[in-house]
């Protein structure tokens, strides 16, 4: 697919668009859409980790015409055989503009969806791939079904194209585990869900953050670390577990995402559990990521966001050296309020950690 597909979008709606988006993001292919104004999702405002333009209008019929016109041709999946709601509106805005459209049903007798797919963007000569389907709300199974699609849609053209796909593939990344002094940072295992699920279920951890739900089931933990585990093959991101060394205890996460090594750059995130807060744990963590992706990753410039009402968070960042570049004025929507979001850096020349090592 790699061959021919050079970049994914959508709507970045949960279900059917939220995972082409992470498919895209997790193998190296580039990705965007419209969205509609203030980020607006099922879900909430969509996180800035999609690389999403926002519409003039809030409501979701421009970003769908938008996305279909932009683009050179439209998958649209879903379970069933009939297409509503805004599916159906994407097929007929396809029409509409005259675009390559495809629907793509998982009860159809089809064995293997891919051996359509795969023509389908080769015979339209498609570079710019929309995907479209149904919410998560209403076809709760639809993101692995696409996840499933494309992934065989690749590997098909792996195997046709053998080494000329492989070149295009980022380079393979191996997460390791870091030490500190009191914390282990160790790649994420699904039998955490339960943890993190209820750790980061807390209201307070929900507030201040844009990807982490409220309330967050324990399902939603296995989603994310299953994505978390297929980002760190593509080598896009790499999150850890923070594990107490005295207790064994799993107290929160911390890792490096969009990482771009043309560019030698990489965002920093983490949260601690309430329970732990304020005993510096967020700060022992940041400063193992840094030293991970200066030396490790080789990178030249981490930074971080946090919101404006969260100074806590902006402690932890200058703790560790980073200097404020600045104030996104209402970046971001949470809960139906916009909000102000500071961001933060970090050059390697200014980490003091390379003092050390000299």
């Amino acid at each position: 697919m790699q061959t021919t597909i050079v970049k994914i979008v959508s709507g970045g709606q949960t279900g059917a668009d939220r995972a082409a988006l992470d498919f895209a993001i997790e193998h190296g292919i580039s990705h965007g859409g419209w969205c509609p104004k203030g980020r607006k999702a099922d879900d909430g405002a969509i996180d800035l980790r999609y690389q999403l333009n926002e519409t003039p209008s809030s409501g979701y019929a421009q970003r769908t015409e938008w996305n279909v016109r932009d683009s050179d041709g439209t998958v649209v999946f879903s379970i069933g055989p009939l297409l509503i709601g805004g599916s159906k509106k994407t097929e007929n805005l396809a029409r509409q503009h005259h675009k390559p459209i495809l629907h793509l049903w998982h009860d159809q007798a089809v064995a293997f969806p891919e051996a359509e797919l795969v023509p389908f963007i080769r015979d339209n000569d498609i570079k710019v791939l929309n995907v479209a389907g149904p919410r998560a709300s209403e076809e709760p199974e639809i993101a692995g079904f696409v996840r499933e699609v494309l992934q065989a849609a690749l590997t098909s053209c792996e195997q046709c194209c053998g080494s000329e796909t492989s070149e295009a593939q980022p380079a393979r990344m191996e997460q390791s585990t870091l030490d500190t002094a009191r914390l282990n940072l160790r790649p994420l295992a699904l039998n955490d869900a339960p943890t993190v699920a209820s750790l980061a279920g807390r209201r307070e951890i929900a507030d201040t953050t844009l990807s982490i739900p409220h309330p967050y089931s324990e399902q939603q933990a296995i989603d994310w670390i299953s994505r978390h585990s297929a980002s760190r093959s593509g080598g896009r991101e790499m999150v850890f577990a923070l594990v107490t060394k005295q207790d064994i205890e799993l107290v929160g996460t911390a890792g490096l995402r969009d990482i771009d090594q043309e560019h030698g750059q990489a965002e920093m995130g983490f949260w601690v559990a309430v329970d732990w807060w304020g005993r510096g744990y967020a700060t022992e963590a940041a400063q193992a990521l840094l030293r991970f992706g200066f030396e490790a990753l080789k990178l030249n410039r981490i930074y971080a966001h946090h919101m404006l009402r969260n100074p806590a968070s902006g402690r932890v960042l200058e703790k560790i050296g980073m200097k404020r570049e600045g104030v996104l004025r209402e970046r971001v929507r949470k809960w139906g309020v916009f909000e102000d979001v500071a961001i933060l850096s970090i050059l390697r020349k200014e980490w003091p950690g390379l003092a050390e090592r000299s």
